[in-house]
């Protein structure tokens, strides 16, 4: 028996393909245990912070830092971690607000909602929606759990140096090159941002508004906005410059 991987990310930071690579990297070692999921599903998520996922021989998806359960044996499990740019992040949580599904609103709140962003705009959007106790979520979770059993592979590598970054991922998985065959091989490459487009699974073919690079909050926020958030988060981005590849550190500027 292995010590379960917590996929431990932000959402809207390539969670769903991200988790797919993890998933065909993983296949035959580790099965998908819907820890969190289910709990979103009976609608108490916040119990993510008293409860421990399965720790033998499970890939789980934990997309809810601010939940995170520190409570729980850190050691009994291994780590991939993913974050993203807050400044883009919240970029991402505007688009979604008009195409994203949401479960505990009835169709009239959702129109509701999605008038009201729209009228607000996205840079006031980006001002009144505060992730930091999101961020903060991930970042004391990385400070704790042991150097050793955690491996970051954040959104911009992932989309900048995609093949490295699936290396990185199946070495940390145990799983070598010539275990994956043709068609393992052919899932993961649809997840590189240069075919996204032609992948069906691409959560932008379903809701419009998703991107798939670095950096759209410099073409779609105010210098004024984009100036107040790198005061708000500038030590989230500091913490991204230090714990990410140095070949994308630039992209947090």
């Amino acid at each position: 028996m292995a010590r379960s991987i917590i996929f431990l990310t932000t959402p809207t930071s390539a969670t769903a393909s991200m988790f797919r690579t993890l998933q065909t990297l993983a296949e035959g070692r580790y099965r998908h245990a819907k820890w969190l999921e289910t709990l979103y599903g009976e609608r108490r998520l916040a119990d993510a912070a008293r409860e421990s996922p399965p720790a033998e021989d499970a890939l789980i998806l934990h997309r809810a830092p601010q939940h995170f359960n520190f409570g729980m044996r850190l050691a009994d499990y291994r780590y991939v971690l993913n974050t993203r740019d807050p400044r883009d992040l919240v970029c991402n949580q505007y688009h979604w607000q008009f195409t994203h599904p949401n479960q505990v609103e009835t169709p009239e709140e959702t129109a509701q909602r999605r008038e009201r962003v729209a009228a607000e705009g996205i840079d006031a959007f980006a001002l009144r929606n505060n992730n930091t106790p999101l961020l903060r979520g991930f970042f004391n979770a990385v400070r704790k759990i042991a150097p050793e059993d955690r491996i970051f592979i954040g959104y911009a590598m992932y989309c900048l140096h995609f093949e490295e970054s699936v290396a990185r991922m199946a070495a940390f998985l145990g799983v070598a090159p010539e275990e994956l065959d043709a068609g393992r091989r052919e899932i993961i490459a649809c997840e590189n941002s240069t075919a996204l487009a032609e992948n069906p699974r691409w959560i932008g073919q379903v809701w419009a508004g998703s991107d798939s690079m670095p950096g759209r909050h410099r073409a779609e926020l105010r210098p004024e906005t984009i100036a107040e958030l790198n005061q708000r988060y500038a030590w989230f981005l500091d913490f991204l410059r230090r714990i990410d590849d140095p070949r994308v550190a630039h992209t947090y500027d």
